[in-house]
C-alpha cells in the first residue's frame, strides 16, 4: 500500500510564506495519521512552462522534467496543495505542474489549502 502523501508547496515566488504553511500542515495531518506526510516544494522541482509537444492525455513526454515530474507525482497516493490566492485565483506555477500530466493525477484525492 501507498501511504505517501504529498504536501505541495504552490508558491514559488522568492519571499513567499508558503513553506511555513505548508509545513504546518503537514504537522497537523501527521498527528495520529497512518500517512506519510511529505513536502513537495515546486520551487525545487523548477519545470519550465509547459513546452510538451503533445497533451498530456497522450502520455508521451519528450522531455526529461516532464518524465520525472511522472515519477514523482505518480510516487503519491494523493495530495494537499498549499497556496495563496493570486488575483482570487490560483498561483501559475501550480496551474502549469498540474497541466503537466493527466493520468498521473487520476483516481488521486487531492485537497487544497489556501490563503
Amino acid at each position: 500500500m501507498n501511504d505517501r502523501v504529498a504536501v505541495g508547496i504552490g508558491s514559488t515566488r522568492p519571499a513567499r510564506i508558503c513553506p511555513g504553511i505548508a509545513e504546518w500542515v503537514m504537522a497537523v495531518a501527521q498527528e495520529g495519521s497512518p500517512l506519510r506526510y511529505e513536502l513537495l516544494d515546486l520551487a525545487e522541482v523548477n519545470l519550465p512552462f509547459l513546452d510538451e509537444p503533445l497533451m498530456a492525455a497522450l502520455a508521451h513526454y519528450e522531455h526529461g522534467h516532464t518524465r520525472a515530474w511522472s515519477r514523482t507525482v505518480s510516487s503519491y497516493a494523493g495530495f494537499v496543495f498549499v497556496f495563496p490566492q493570486y488575483n482570487w485565483g490560483y498561483p501559475a506555477p501550480l496551474k502549469n505542474a498540474l497541466d503537466f500530466l493527466y493520468a498521473e493525477w487520476s483516481g488521486k484525492p487531492a485537497t487544497c489549502v489556501t490563503y
